[in-house]
Order: C-alpha cells, then sequence, then structure tokens
C-alpha cells in the first residue's frame, strides 16, 4: 500500500478538490489525515495506487509517495510504545503511523520510515 502525502493550500475547499480528483478515477479513500496552518498537508491511503498518482498528476497536486508497512501487535497497554522504542533503538525514523484495524486482542498498524 502506498501514502501520499500532499501539500495544498490552507483554504476551504483544498481538501475537498484532491479527495474530488481521487474519486473521479473511481479510487476509495482508506484513511485520511488532513492539518492546516500556515500550509495545510493531507496524508491519503487508497485502494489503487496507480489511479491515486494518475488522479493527482492529473490536477498538477504537489505530493509525495511512500511505501506503507504494516505489523500485527498485541492490543493492550504499552505495546504501540514498545514498538515506537524498538524502532528508535534500531535507529528507525518513523515518518508516521496509523492504527489500521483492531480485531479482539490485536491492532494492526501502519507506518512509513525515512
Amino acid at each position: 500500500m502506498k501514502e501520499y502525502r500532499i501539500s495544498m493550500n490552507d483554504e476551504p475547499g483544498a481538501l475537498a478538490d484532491h479527495c474530488e480528483a481521487i474519486a473521479s478515477a473511481n479510487v476509495n479513500i482508506l484513511a485520511v489525515v488532513a492539518i492546516g496552518g500556515d500550509t495545510a498537508s493531507a496524508v491519503i491511503l487508497t485502494d489503487n495506487a496507480d489511479a491515486t498518482s494518475g488522479a493527482l498528476d492529473g490536477m498538477g497536486a504537489s505530493y509525495t509517495v511512500a511505501e506503507l508497512k504494516s505489523a500485527k501487535l498485541n492490543h493492550e497497554p504499552g505495546a504501540l510504545a514498545s514498538f515506537t522504542r524498538g524502532m528508535a533503538s534500531s535507529g528507525v525514523n518513523l515518518k508516521s503511523l496509523y492504527i489500521m484495524s483492531i480485531e479482539g486482542g490485536s491492532a494492526t498498524i501502519g507506518y512509513t520510515t525515512d
């Protein structure tokens, strides 16, 4: 799965424009995080990487793509802390992290690194 990190203007409709372009390519957005400020950015996961890239290219979007890795953790206090500490101790810089699903006693996370 690919993660799309999109830079955009912080103004009404900027996120909608990107979501509409992706939807027009018949792509389903699986997760999104958007943050505004002096500039705005959104991180989007979809179900079709090639079509997402085509849609974003078609609108002239400014974005980067990263490979989303995954891991399954126990769904218990400290599991995420242990995972992130282990990554840090190994010298791995986490760029993003998502809780993708929780089922019973386990949680699936997605993450990107440098």
